[in-house]
């Protein structure tokens, strides 16, 4: 064979290598067969839905969480509960009537305003019972200018019950600042029945010469009474400032009554029987039209510019 059929031959045999596919050059990469159309993602698990709570339980709850001594207060209204976070409703607790609302009422509205005023914008729930009670003494001491109107027969005169004086001192003295022993005795009481206490005006006389005056009784559970006198305190500390400043000046709430009368050299004596003429009132007033009215229950405590005829207490 000559050279020129021999390098025809090598071209040839080179073709049919390149041509036949007896192998993929190095530096081409064969393509990866498909493996089809790609699946589509699994679906998100729809999430299960998330019940609303129930607004009665989370107020239960609420209340068990702040409940002192069986009580709570809504924006300042007393509401007695059950051990289930249950308002009591139109039923008396002592002498505190808790109406259809559950709320305590004095049977005035104008009344109950003023006090759930003052107990909600001097308390907080970080307060015990007995710390709110001596914040509405301290109140009722520091916020009420003594003025002598002359009506010291009050201490002849029932405090409590249809013609009673209590609520309508309370109301002047809670409402415009002012008022005599009586209206500070009223005042107190009416605070304190706003905190659950089982509290009562009390007019009598004091001292040797038996001065007529106006004063606080408040019963505990065991029925131990205790003796509060905001006014009296009031009158020394006004006495002290219009004299040399040394007298000592006692502190006269939550006492018992002996106590008071040693601190004072004096002794107080009830012309009246206020327990025996409340436990009268709750059978009574049950009788009155409307003596038992329910408070409106406002967002705040602005005192409408009209007047109601009081229902005593």
């Amino acid at each position: 064979m000559t050279g020129r059929m021999r390098r025809a031959a090598a071209l040839l045999i080179l073709a049919a290598l390149l041509l036949g596919g007896c192998g993929t050059p190095a530096n081409i990469t064969e393509p990866k067969p498909s493996a089809g159309p790609a699946a589509e993602p699994e679906p998100a698990p729809t999430p299960e839905p998330t019940a609303t709570p129930d607004p009665e339980v989370l107020a239960r709850g609420k209340r068990l969480s702040e409940e002192q001594d069986g009580f709570v207060w809504e924006n300042g209204y007393l509401c007695a509960v059950d051990e289930n976070g249950d308002l009591k409703k139109d039923c008396y607790i002592g002498i505190l009537y808790f109406g259809k609302t559950g709320r305590y009422t004095s049977g005035d509205r104008k009344l109950d305003r003023l006090v759930a005023g003052v107990i909600r914008d001097n308390t907080d729930v970080s307060m015990t019972r007995m710390e709110k009670l001596r914040a509405m003494y301290d109140y009722t001491r520091d916020n009420i200018r003594y003025v002598g109107f002359g009506n010291h027969d009050l201490s002849y005169q029932p405090a409590h019950g249809p013609d009673g004086w209590m609520t309508e001192l309370a109301t002047t003295a809670l409402g415009e600042g002012i008022g005599n022993c009586y209206y500070f005795a009223a005042a107190f009481a009416a605070l304190a029945r706003g905190l659950g206490y089982q509290a009562y005006a009390t007019g009598g006389v004091i001292g040797a010469i038996d001065d007529a005056h106006g004063w606080v009784q408040i019963v505990d559970e065991d029925g131990t009474v205790w003796t509060n006198d905001p006014e009296m305190e009031y009158r020394l500390a006004d006495w002290k400032e219009r004299t040399d400043g040394k007298q000592e000046i006692p502190d006269l709430f939550y006492k018992p009554q002996a106590e008071v009368e040693q601190a004072l050299a004096m002794d107080y004596k009830p012309l009246r029987d206020p327990f025996a003429a409340e436990a009268e009132l709750a059978e009574a007033r049950a009788e009155e039209p409307g003596g038992d009215a329910e408070p409106e229950i406002p967002a705040e405590t602005e005192i409408p510019e009209e007047t109601e005829t009081p229902t005593q207490q």
